[in-house]
């Protein structure tokens, strides 16, 4: 906020301070949400290569369990 304008809002010098403060906060908690947000994406794709290799030794516990009855054993 221009200081100005500050004090013709009638915001003294720890008003002005306080709101600098605040901004600094919003400006950290955006960076911090930015990155909690990167590192939900990053575990999403890491459940989504798990869930793919889960699936493929699924098929293989069935055709292994599969195969023998087809090659009469």
């Amino acid at each position: 906020m221009d200081e100005g304008l500050a004090k013709a809002m009638g915001m003294d010098d720890q008003g002005q301070k306080a709101l600098q403060e605040i901004n600094a906060h919003e400006r950290e908690c955006a960076l911090r949400y930015e990155r909690i947000e990167e590192r939900l994406a990053d575990g999403s794709r890491r459940f989504d290569r798990l869930e793919r290799m889960l699936w493929g030794v699924i098929i293989l516990i069935i055709g292994t369990l599969l195969v023998p009855q087809f090659l009469g054993g």
